[in-house]
């Protein structure tokens, strides 16, 4: 009877090991992915109204009811409309470009490049288009060539699977530790995971950012439940060429905020900020693809007392998807092992069972 007990006991041992090893092997990391706003610097869901300049392409869902520059570091060889508008254009101020016409990398470079000679560039909107407007003293007459193009992006399709996105990368398990210091975060990784997730709860003010611990091409998840954001501080280097990690990380790191409404940058942050919900502002500058529902202005004191409209820039740099490894076909090997040793340990304690 002892012996029996002890056989079912290791048995029961033995198949919670193969059980466990199949489930970890078998666990798979979820894809990121911007689907058709990967290609772009913003990408907003309703109305924008300006922006200091956006370096790579623009969508905006609803309405553009100011002008501004457009593309100017888009690269070369690029096809695809600059800007794309889903309502009416009201432009009276800048330029659509869409990158210059001979070899060169527009991304070895931070701010304002403009290309010359440059390509033909291209804008389509849905609804109206109104250039008559003064803004500055003189009629502004775009270079770049506006045509009509109903549908030209399906917006609501667009906006259903980031909302899902978002979603997802909220639920994911954190395997970085937080430390709050120097008046910021040190987010420390585990130098091995291909996907870092840190979970900031509901921090609204993110700023001073420290990493360490990040694997070398590593994707990092940064998600915070906050329904106002304001992004300050050290958030990364301002030169194409900086050395800290976070500027390094600025085409793999994305910063999911699902419950923001508002979301205000005012310094240099390197990263993607997904917030599908959100109207964006700032005094900044973003160096990563973001996705929001729209863009507008704010105020701000000057040194004189006197209050000043300010508007975000836009950067060239857009987000890399990542896709989780296919397991190698050893990894497969002792998934089906482990499966096999179930099946053999279960017959075997039937079996025991009836002696």
């Amino acid at each position: 009877m002892n012996k029996r007990l002890r056989a079912l006991g290791g048995l029961r041992l033995v198949s919670f090991a193969a059980l466990a090893m199949a489930g970890a092997t078998a666990q798979a990391l979820p894809t990121i992915d911007f689907g058709v706003a990967s290609s772009y610097s913003g990408f907003f869901f309703g109305n924008v109204g300006r922006a200091a300049d956006v370096e790579g392409r623009l969508a905006v869902g609803g309405n553009l009811t100011h002008g501004f520059d457009v593309g100017y570091r888009n690269p070369y060889g690029a096809t695809a409309p600059s800007l794309v508008v889903g309502g009416n254009v009201t432009w009276n101020a800048g330029t659509v470009y869409n990158g210059p016409a001979y070899k060169t990398d527009t991304n070895a470079s931070i701010g304002p490049w403009v290309p010359s000679p440059g390509q033909k560039a291209t804008a389509v909107y849905g609804g109206s288009f109104d250039n008559s407007n003064k803004w500055g003293g003189q009629n502004w007459v775009p270079e770049g060539q506006f045509s009509k193009q109903p549908g030209f992006l399906d917006f609501a399709a667009a906006k259903t699977q980031l909302n899902s996105l978002s979603s997802s990368l909220s639920g994911l398990a954190a395997n970085g530790q937080i430390k709050q210091e120097n008046s910021g975060f040190t987010l420390i990784g585990d130098g091995v995971s291909d996907l870092v997730v840190f979970n900031l709860g509901n921090t609204s003010n993110i700023a001073n950012l420290t990493f360490t611990g990040i694997k070398a091409g590593a994707h990092v998840v940064i998600n915070s439940s906050a329904s106002q954001v304001n992004f300050s501080g050290g958030l990364g280097g301002d030169k194409a060429d900086s050395s800290d990690v976070q500027a390094k990380l600025r085409d793999r790191l994305v910063f999911n905020l699902p419950n923001a409404t508002a979301v205000d940058v005012s310094t240099f942050l390197n990263g993607s900020v997904l917030a599908t919900q959100a109207l964006l502002t700032g005094s900044g500058h973003l160096e990563g693809t973001v996705i929001a529902n729209g863009l507008s202005t704010k105020q701000v004191t000057g040194w004189d007392g006197k209050p000043y409209e300010v508007a975000l820039e836009l950067g060239y740099e857009t987000f890399q998807p990542f896709t989780s490894a296919v397991p190698e076909p050893e990894t497969y090997a002792m998934m089906l092992a482990g499966i096999a040793a179930i099946g053999l340990l279960t017959r075997r304690r039937a079996q025991a069972s009836k002696a």
